[in-house]
């Protein structure tokens, strides 16, 4: 098993660890900072050495219930002392993407009354996936742009906790975060992973995210299109402030 190191420290950048597994393409190590694509989060790319050989990690995937980090060749050996550096730029896009995602889908749940369905958060441009929601005029996506930009130019903190499972399914269902989507969640898994966003939001989430809303910048909401019976694909952008 990898000891998953974002899950506790969103900000660390390099690491030390051990090649536990390998194979032609991909490398296994008893720890890593690098986020393996999942939970509509890309995949964190960067680099891995061993002192006297550096490899581009091109991805990171969870396959066969192992985190392999994708290279050229077989580069290393089980056994081999390895120190990983994420490329900070990427994830840290990734990261205020993800808050922010975080931000919009709890502004449209308050005000709207929708739920979210999916997300694929990514440098550049990212989106998420609503119901019910038929259409997003001009209107609409000006209004919940400015909505959510007030959110977070109040600065809030973001916290992650961890709670053991009924008393998270519990604290969330106060909150009326979308609990349903718990039920999947295997029943070996007893412990949830929290995010917080000042009082405003609180959600179960994997992926990684900013201290603070004020790293996030202003959203821009662009082009949306329905992508099934009342779900509705919103994409946005993000600029400093």
């Amino acid at each position: 098993m990898t000891e998953l190191l974002h899950m506790s420290d969103n900000y660390l950048k390099e690491f030390d660890a051990t090649v536990i597994d390998t194979g032609d393409g991909y490398v296994v190590l008893d720890r890593s900072a690098f986020y393996p694509e999942g939970g509509g989060q890309s995949t964190d790319h960067g680099e891995l050495s061993n002192g006297e050989l550096t490899v581009a990690v091109k991805e990171v995937r969870k396959i066969e219930g192992k985190i392999r980090h994708l290279v050229e060749g077989q580069p290393f050996a089980v056994g081999d002392t390895i120190h990983g550096t994420l490329d900070w730029a990427r994830r840290y896009e990734c990261m205020r993407f993800h808050t922010c995602q975080h931000v919009l889908s709890r502004y449209l749940q308050l005000n709207y009354g929708v739920e979210t369905k999916g997300n694929n958060i990514k440098p550049g441009e990212s989106r998420a996936d609503y119901t019910p929601l038929e259409s997003f005029d001009e209107d609409m996506k000006r209004e919940v742009e400015a909505g959510a930009n007030a959110i977070m130019n109040q600065n809030l903190p973001v916290e992650i906790r961890n709670m053991p499972r009924s008393e998270a399914i519990a604290f969330l269902e106060e909150k009326e975060y979308q609990t349903r989507y718990l039920e999947m969640v295997p029943k070996s898994v007893e412990e949830f992973r929290i995010l917080l966003i000042g009082d405003y939001d609180a959600a179960s989430c994997a992926g990684t995210h900013v201290a603070n809303t004020s790293e996030i910048g202003t959203i821009q909401i662009g082009k949306s299109k329905n992508v099934g019976a009342g779900v509705r694909r919103i994409y946005f952008k993000l600029s400093d402030r």
